[in-house]
């Protein structure tokens, strides 16, 4: 299983995160919560720790976090 970034969205990521202040240790913490017309829906925070669960993935220069569990 592998999560992949497009070039677009890693370049827009780290200018996310660069006007944010922050640093390259910080990925993006994937996560899907109760809510939206579903019943479900995305959220997606900046992180810079791993979390027990997590599964990490790395593409250009990004890194992903998302909980398994």
């Amino acid at each position: 299983m592998s999560i992949t970034v497009s070039d677009k969205a890693a370049a827009h990521v780290r200018r996310l995160r660069e006007g944010s202040g922050l640093t390259d240790d910080y990925g993006l913490r994937v996560s899907v919560v109760g809510g939206g017309c579903s019943g479900l829906s995305y959220q997606m925070d900046f992180d810079n720790e791993e979390q027990p669960g997590d599964q990490v993935f790395e593409d250009k220069g990004i890194s992903l976090r998302v909980n398994l569990k």
